[in-house]
């Protein structure tokens, strides 16, 4: 997609200008190359600004036990920006960290070839990055210091998928600062900023519906989460208007997360290439020197197709039964999720309802939604990934009969409401 930002439309009372001043700037205009060709003088040539075909950010919300790694994940930026043709891309980082002002920067190549982070802006620390007003500014500056054709979205932090935080981002109401005390330190939903300016114990988070009213609609041709267990059907349903093709992991993923110097030059480009970085990504873990670190997930998908796939699910779902989670990849750990595979769970509520639709539609459909996906042959927990039910999307197992305010939570979610 392509964030265009218009100025015509302006009504005429909008219109201020002293017109006798534009007339005269017009004849200036005129007469003034004009003369200098009259007295035998070339006109000084006028730079051309070549139009940015591509600005990427990279949101990182780095003020936690990550912090290092995004070090290193920089310097993999700028090895990979080194043997690349920047010319009308920008490469932009939002980090936030706890010694530090939250800052905005850009991979800049010198001409000796050299590439660096220049800070463009530093914002205050009186607003946690996971703030959906923080998200939404830094968003809106990078529209307006490295407009472009396209954008692209890289989002580095902590993840939980929907697991909610039960964070809350109204005026403060309480003298501890106005915090839910319901929040867990291990969820993170999306981020987590522990920021001892505002609240030396507490950690910020962002649940996905927040995160999703932060992110302008159409603005991203792709959004990649560089983060634990964001490759939900609930996520990605959540952020369905916000991006053309969406990247993520069902599971966890190793603290290094992406390689950033193999996967910068596919998604860094005019047109992306998700589907080889995405390779990347999974064969640098899959080929790991060290077996103990042979385990990733990964998948990409087509937004455009995800109707289709909503489509079936409303027309095969139980609406008020749930349904056993034996057989079910899980892809979860600890007191993350559980998530379970969303194609297997679609499939299992296809065979316990008589009315659904051929399960061959469903096949179809996931199909043109999921372009590539992959898994190693185990996950986190050691246990074995059956490579022929694995979708490379999670979900949540839905109890009708919970009250939970977990399950609750659940039901204000979009995908809940589509097809439930």
């Amino acid at each position: 997609m392509v964030l265009c930002v218009r100025i015509y439309g302006l009504s005429p009372d909008f219109i201020t200008y002293d017109m006798k001043s534009i007339i005269s700037n017009l004849i200036f205009a005129m007469v003034f190359p004009i003369a200098l060709v009259s007295c035998g003088e070339d006109p000084a040539p006028q730079p051309i600004e070549v139009g940015r075909k591509r600005t990427v950010l990279l949101y990182a919300v780095a003020s936690n036990n990550l912090y290092s790694n995004l070090v290193d994940d920089k310097e993999e930026m700028l090895l990979a920006a080194k043997d690349m043709d920047l010319d009308g891309l920008s490469m932009l980082v939002y980090e936030v960290t706890k010694n530090s002002d939250p800052t905005l920067s850009e991979i800049v190549k010198d001409e000796t070839g050299e590439c660096r982070f220049e800070v463009i802006k530093t914002y205050d620390k009186n607003l946690y990055s996971t703030d959906p007003k923080r998200i939404a500014e830094v968003i809106g500056d990078v529209a307006m210091e490295r407009s472009a054709d396209s954008y692209g979205l890289v989002l580095w932090s902590h993840g939980t998928g929907i697991d909610p935080s039960f964070s809350t981002h109204g005026a403060k109401a309480t003298d501890n600062g106005g915090f839910y005390e319901r929040h867990l330190p291990e969820m993170y939903s999306f981020g987590s900023d522990n920021n001892p300016d505002i609240n030396p114990s507490y950690y910020d988070e962002i649940d996905i519906d927040e995160l999703a009213d932060a992110i302008p609609d159409g603005m991203f041709s792709f959004i990649w989460f560089d983060a634990c267990y964001m490759s939900g059907i609930e996520t990605i349903y959540e952020l369905r208007n916000k991006c053309d093709y969406f990247v993520g992991y069902p599971t966890e993923v190793y603290t290094p997360g992406m390689p950033y110097n193999l996967t910068l030059p596919y998604f860094l480009r005019e047109t992306p290439d998700l589907v080889e970085g995405a390779k990347a990504f999974f064969n640098y873990y899959a080929e790991y020197p060290s077996s103990s670190y042979r385990t990733a997930t990964i998948a990409v998908v087509d937004m455009s197709k995800l109707e289709v796939v909503a489509d079936y699910c409303k027309a095969a779902y139980l609406k008020d039964k749930k349904v056993s989670s034996n057989g079910l990849l899980c892809y979860s750990r600890g007191r993350i999720g559980p998530f379970y595979d969303f194609g297997q769970y679609t499939k299992l509520m296809t065979g316990n309802n008589a009315d659904a639709p051929d399960v061959e539609e469903f096949n179809k459909a996931m199909s043109e939604f999921v372009i590539w996906s992959d898994a190693t042959p185990r996950d986190f927990n050691y246990q074995p990934i059956d490579k022929e039910k694995y979708s490379g999307i999670s979900c949540h197992l839905y109890d009708p009969a919970s009250t939970t305010d977990k399950a609750n939570y659940y039901r204000t979610l979009d995908w809940y409401k589509r097809v439930y």
